[in-house]
C-alpha cells in the first residue's frame, strides 16, 4: 500500500496508455455485458429475472440470495466465449477501481488531487490495463497478490471463529471437512471432503447473512476497494456478480476441457482469478492443472448437471486458502508475553502517589531543566555586564 517515486512515474507515462486500452476494453466488455443482460431475461429462471433481496428481522442480515440471484446459463457459449467472460471480469474490477478514485473528485473536488497521486503511487487500485509491458505486469500483480495476502487471514479466521461458535458440525466427515477446509498456504486440502462440509454448512451460512466486518474482508481480499462500502449490499452485490459470471465461465471450461487447451499464460490467469494460484509462487502446468482440478472437484457434481454453484462464503474461503500464508503476519510472537493491562496500573494507585510519582518523576526532569536554563542565563548576563580590561 505504500507508494514510491518510481511507481508513480511509471504509472504516469501508462496513464494515457492505460485510459485509451481500457476505452476500448471496455466497450468489448459492455458488449458482453448486454449478450449475459439478455440471455439472464429471456433464458433465466424467474427469480433470476426479479432479482430479489433477502431481508430478516434483523437489518445487519439483509443481503443478495445466491440461490435466487445467480445462474449458471449452460448454453451461454453459443454467444460468448471463454475468453470474452474473462476480459469482462478483469473489466469489472477495473470498473470498480476507477469509479472510487474518480468518485472522490465529487466529493473533494480540487482536494482529491493529492489523493490521486497516492493512487498513481502504489499499484494496488491501478487498473490492468495501465500494466503493458511484462515488467510492468508483473509488478501489478505482486501488488494484488500481497492485498490479498493481507487480508485473506482476517477473512478465513473471521469465518471460522464465527461459525466454530455458532455452528456443530452433524457427523465426523463434516467436521474434518471444516478443519481441512482452514490448513494454512500450500497444504493441499481434499475438495471431496471440504465440499461435503459445504452441503451440510449451507443450511445456515448463506452470503445474505454474512456480517460487514467479514464482507469488508472478503471484498479486499478479492481486490474489490471498500473505501467507502456504502452499504452490504453495495460489495455483497460485487462479490456475486464476480462469482457469477466466473461461475458461467467454470462450466465452460470444465464442460469442454478448455483448461487442457489453455495457453501456460491463459492458464496461470484463469487460477489467479480464482484466486487459486498467486504469481509469486511461480507455480509450474502440472501444480496449476492439479489445484484447477482439486477446484473443479469442489464445485460438485450437481454444478455440472443442474448449475448449482456451491455455498459461495464456504467457496470463497477455500480458494483464499492459497492465500492464507503465516509468512505475511506482521504481529511478533513476543507480543504474547506482553502484561495485557500494563495500560491500567495507573488505576491501582491513589491520587497521593501518583503525585509522588509525578514530583519525582517528569516533574523534577522540567523543573531542573527549567533551572538549569535560568542560571545559564544569569550567568551570560553578569558576564555582558563586567567592564572589558584592555590587554
Amino acid at each position: 500500500m505504500q507508494g514510491s517515486w518510481a511507481v508513480l512515474k511509471k504509472n504516469c507515462t501508462n496513464a494515457l496508455p492505460g485510459v485509451a486500452a481500457f476505452s476500448t476494453q471496455a466497450r468489448q466488455a459492455y458488449d458482453t455485458w448486454c449478450k449475459l443482460y439478455h440471455r439472464g431475461y429471456k433464458l433465466g429462471p424467474k427469480e433470476y429475472v426479479e432479482q430479489s433481496e433477502t431481508y430478516t428481522p434483523d437489518f445487519w442480515k439483509r443481503g443478495l440470495s445466491q440461490d435466487k440471484n445467480m445462474w449458471v446459463d449452460k448454453t451461454l457459449s453459443e454467444d460468448v466465449s471463454q475468453k470474452e467472460l474473462a476480459q469482462l471480469m478483469r473489466i469489472k474490477q477495473d470498473v470498480w477501481r476507477l469509479s472510487h478514485v474518480a468518485g472522490t473528485a465529487f466529493v473533494l473536488g480540487g482536494y482529491s488531487i493529492p489523493l490521486s497521486l497516492f493512487w498513481l503511487a502504489n499499484d494496488t487500485w491501478i487498473p490492468s490495463t495501465f500494466s503493458t509491458a511484462e515488467a510492468d505486469k508483473q509488478a501489478w500483480r505482486e501488488a494484488q497478490d500481497l492485498y490479498r495476502y493481507r487480508n485473506a487471514p482476517s477473512y478465513l479466521m473471521e469465518t471460522k471463529w464465527f461459525f466454530d461458535f455458532h455452528a456443530y458440525p452433524l457427523k465426523p466427515e463434516h467436521e474434518r471437512g471444516w478443519d481441512e477446509l482452514f490448513e494454512k498456504n500450500d497444504v493441499r486440502r481434499d475438495p471431496a471432503i471440504v465440499r461435503a462440509a459445504a452441503e451440510m454448512y449451507d443450511g445456515f451460512i448463506k452470503l445474505e447473512t454474512i456480517k460487514r466486518k467479514s464482507l469488508r474482508h472478503l471484498s479486499r481480499s478479492m481486490n474489490i476497494p471498500t473505501f467507502p462500502m456504502l452499504t452490504r449490499l453495495c460489495n455483497s452485490t460485487r462479490v456475486r456478480d464476480y462469482w457469477n459470471l466466473a461461475f458461467n465461465e467454470d462450466y465452460m471450461v470444465i464442460t469442454q476441457k478448455l483448461h487442457e487447451k489453455m495457453s501456460d499464460e491463459d492458464l496461470y490467469d484463469y487460477a489467479w482469478r480464482r484466486y487459486l494460484a498467486p504469481y509469486d509462487k511461480k507455480l509450474n502446468r502440472e501444480q496449476l492443472l492439479e489445484r484447477v482440478s482439486d477446484y473443479h472437484t469442489f464445485l460438485g457434481p450437481k454444478f455440472v448437471e443442474e448449475g448449482k454453484a456451491p455455498n459461495l462464503i464456504i467457496l470463497t474461503n477455500y480458494v483464499l486458502g492459497y492465500y492464507n500464508d503465516p509468512a505475511f503476519l506482521t504481529e511478533d510472537i513476543t507480543a504474547l508475553d506482553r502484561n495485557d493491562y500494563d495500560h491500567l496500573a495507573s488505576y491501582g494507585k491513589d491520587a497521593f502517589l501518583r503525585r509522588l510519582e509525578f514530583e519525582n518523576g517528569p516533574l523534577r526532569d522540567q523543573v531542573e531543566a527549567h533551572s538549569q536554563k535560568i542560571l545559564e542565563e544569569r550567568a551570560a548576563a553578569k558576564k555582558a555586564a563586567q567592564p572589558q580590561v584592555e590587554a
